[in-house]
């Protein structure tokens, strides 16, 4: 039982651990309602997926996906040049090999194998969800104007680039709601700051 409640501790983390994104609210979001609400979209969509998922895999890979930050922290992708990827996937490497030695739980270290590898179409699911619940968060937060203050629009211009929804297309249902969310968040650019959305495109 020590271990467990160990491992539970490091859990309890995730909801301490705050991501670049701000919800509805203007407040910062939480990692574990950013790996939430990825289950509440799989959850949602499931009907319409044209694949087949074990949705028992999807949403034990949502919930893990992204544990290693309660050590290792988030680091906001703007941020992240190939060095700073470099240093965060082995502090998120040593992280996960740290919760497997308090859990010793086969299961889960399967699931951080199954996400790291990206072989399985439900880690390739559970990936695509992760960028979804960004897009989400873009057209909820409340105010746009942070989003465009990194990097001269580096958020924006990827958000509608033309590569990044192609990431979607496996799933017919993602590429639809990813097109709705833009139309959202481009009439609010319009509305609110007065951006033509179309200036991000490449």
């Amino acid at each position: 039982m020590k271990n467990i409640v160990d491992f539970l501790t490091i859990a309890e983390k995730l909801e301490c651990e705050y991501r670049l994104t701000r919800m509805s609210d203007d407040m910062p979001q939480a990692v574990a309602s950013h790996s939430w609400n990825m289950a509440m979209i799989s959850m949602v969509l499931q009907p319409y997926f044209q694949n087949d998922y074990d949705m028992r895999r999807v949403m034990e890979l949502c919930l893990i996906h992204d544990l290693p930050e309660a050590i290792a922290h988030d680091v906001p992708l703007h941020e992240q040049t190939p060095q700073v990827r470099e240093q965060k996937h082995a502090a998120e490497t040593a992280a996960v090999k740290q919760i497997l030695g308090i859990l010793q739980n086969e299961r889960i270290a399967d699931l951080f194998a199954e996400y790291e590898a990206r072989q399985s179409k439900e880690s390739q699911l559970v990936k695509a969800l992760d960028v979804m619940d960004t897009a989400v968060q873009h057209m909820c937060a409340k105010d746009l104007a942070y989003v465009g203050s990194f990097e001269n629009g580096f958020y924006w211009k990827l958000f509608f680039d033309d590569e990044f929804a192609k990431m979607f297309d496996f799933e017919p249902v993602l590429r639809r709601v990813l097109d709705e969310i833009r139309g959202r968040v481009s009439a609010r650019l319009k509305d609110e700051l007065g951006i033509d959305a179309v200036g991000y495109k490449k």
